[in-house]
């Protein structure tokens, strides 16, 4: 996919996946190619995938009350619905709402309005490979890079103006990841795959050092910080 196609796509589905997290059925998630290849992958993959978001969500709220705290300046980039806007609002942050669909940051302000309407938030319509991110203390990243076509560009609008990154990536090693290599047909979101090296070199040319890295699903849940002078 290019960022057009990407953007069409999240314009028309993000309402869907912030139904992923809250675990209702997806089956209903608008995917190219012919109904019945829809059909079928809502009802075997699509099941996995669940259960995995379930697990996406419960490591994502760990982090947050790891780290942080009322004060906290957090940009979260690709905040979809505004699920974890609306949780870092609720632990005192400071919030930057990030998108690039129009859709995104529709339903993040009304779900900001609904659940924390006295929160500090502020709202950016932007592309992450194309302009820099606002200043931030923690960059929350975990439904970003698999859309991104450029991730150096990515880290360098990024990195230079956050201490810490917590950012989800699939790899390209992985199994079902080299299936999806081999059968284009199996990859519905034109998922980008970024190496474990490749990662840790850029974190190198900016001065980041990883603090942690998980396996997660077909990927790696990356906690990085940016190395003092």
């Amino acid at each position: 996919m290019n960022s057009r196609k990407y953007h069409d796509y999240w314009d028309e589905n993000i309402d869907k996946w912030g139904e992923f997290y809250l675990d209702i059925s997806h089956g209903h998630e608008i995917l190219p190619g012919p109904r019945w290849f829809t059909g079928m992958y809502h009802a075997t993959i699509g099941r996995l995938e669940r259960r995995l978001m379930a697990q996406r969500y419960a490591r994502t709220i760990e982090f947050l009350d790891a780290h942080i705290r009322p004060g906290i300046v957090l940009s979260d980039v690709g905040c979809g619905t505004g699920i974890f806007v609306v949780e870092a609002l609720r632990r005192g942050a400071v919030v930057n709402a990030i998108d690039f669909t129009d859709m995104a940051m529709e339903m993040t302000r009304a779900n900001v309005a609904k659940h924390c309407p006295t929160g500090a938030v502020r709202y950016y319509q932007l592309d992450v490979q194309q302009q820099p991110l606002p200043k931030s203390d923690v960059t929350l990243a975990m439904g970003l890079t698999p859309y991104l076509t450029d991730l150096p560009a990515f880290f360098s609008h990024t990195l230079s103006n956050t201490g810490m990154l917590f950012c989800l990536f699939v790899n390209p090693r992985h199994w079902a990841n080299r299936l999806r290599a081999r059968l284009p047909m199996l990859n519905v979101r034109g998922l980008q795959c970024y190496a474990v090296e490749d990662v840790d070199r850029l974190y190198a040319q900016h001065r980041w050092h990883l603090i942690e890295r998980r396996r997660f699903a077909t990927g790696y849940i990356d906690r990085a910080e940016h190395l003092p002078l």
